[in-house]
């Protein structure tokens, strides 16, 4: 069995992204007012945007769509504010930022070229 993993930092900018998102839907779970809904599609976007850098996912769940969907969600997130504290409002400006980024990337509307640097890389 072969196994190969290569992490670049655009992989890492969409390690950082889930995780600021499933922080951020758990928190908005755990809030009194009824914006559960949004946090509950928030959570799924963003635990398969993270699944997606390990096993391959059919083209209907792909990257691009698990990112729209993840961006419309943090912008309604942020328009609807729901019962978060501040502090976790400025973790939805984060993803949503670093979600709009990996968005334009993956549709090839922006090119950063040093974004596909090899940080770390397993063969066996």
């Amino acid at each position: 069995m072969h196994i190969a993993f290569t992490l670049t930092l655009l992989g890492l900018m969409l390690i950082v992204t889930a995780v600021l998102a499933i922080i951020d839907a758990v928190a908005r779970l755990r809030g009194r007012r009824g914006i559960g809904v949004l946090a509950i599609i928030e959570l799924i976007a963003a635990i398969l945007l993270l699944l997606s850098l390990f096993i391959t996912l059919p083209h209907a769940l792909g990257n691009e769509i698990m990112e729209i969907v993840l961006e419309i969600v943090l912008i309604l997130l942020l328009i609807f504010r729901g019962s978060v504290r501040r502090g976790f409002a400025a973790i939805t400006v984060v993803a949503l930022i670093l979600n709009t980024i990996l968005l334009f990337t993956t549709l090839g509307w922006l090119h950063i070229p040093w974004l596909n640097t090899v940080l770390f890389s397993v063969n066996s």
